[in-house]
């Protein structure tokens, strides 16, 4: 299923740019789903990733599915316009080089209050209180793309400045088709300064 997954980014129509210090790619798939992905250009380090499904006939362009990093714009300001609580909690998505690791801002309770455990047959990770006042599954696409289970063994959590850091461990055979999706990244050619078709150089 890597295989599959490495294939279908290799078919679908790429634009890439180099600013601020990222490697900015955007792809379109042959159904229309757009899928815009950013790296550190330095450590190749993915700072985001968004979907945009297409449209329906006669409905206004989709907004933005963020999988990886914030939509900082749209955060705290729901459909009516009005602001979010700023205590709520806020739960946001940002990996490292070897783990998917999630952020819930404003969880204020200790360590041993979180019990965070993976449910394989549901594919997602349950996070629950003992006090009752957060419940939240996240589920990993990128395992889900590939199927690969997921392991409680993977699994570990940290709590610091109201922040519970919920960390997953990449399996080695995710880290090796990361690697070969960077080469095939290194291939392409990138504008500095605008959009260009990203083929092979």
């Amino acid at each position: 299923m890597a295989s599959a997954w490495i294939e279908k980014l290799k078919k679908a129509q790429k634009t890439c740019m180099i600013q601020d210090g990222r490697r900015k790619i955007h792809f379109v798939f042959p159904d229309g789903t757009e899928m815009a992905e950013e790296y550190d250009i330095k450590s190749s380090e993915l700072v985001l990733r968004k979907w945009r499904r297409r449209a329906t006939l006669g409905v206004k362009e989709s907004k933005w599915e963020f999988e990886v990093g914030e939509d900082l714009l749209a955060r705290n300001v729901d459909s009516e316009g009005l602001l979010e609580s700023a205590a709520n909690p806020i739960f946001a998505r940002k990996d490292t080089l070897s783990s998917y690791q999630w952020r819930i801002r404003n969880l204020p309770y200790s360590i041993e209050t979180y019990n965070v455990t993976v449910e394989p047959e549901n594919r997602t990770i349950t996070v629950r209180t003992t006090n009752k006042k957060y419940f939240k599954k996240i589920s990993i696409p990128d395992m889900d793309r590939v199927q690969f289970p997921l392991q409680q063994s993977a699994l570990s959590i940290a709590h610091a400045n109201n922040t519970l850091i919920v960390t997953y461990k990449k399996p080695k055979e995710i880290l090796q088709m990361e690697k070969e999706i960077q080469e095939e990244f290194k291939k392409l050619k990138a504008s500095k300064d605008g959009d260009v078709d990203c083929t092979p150089s």
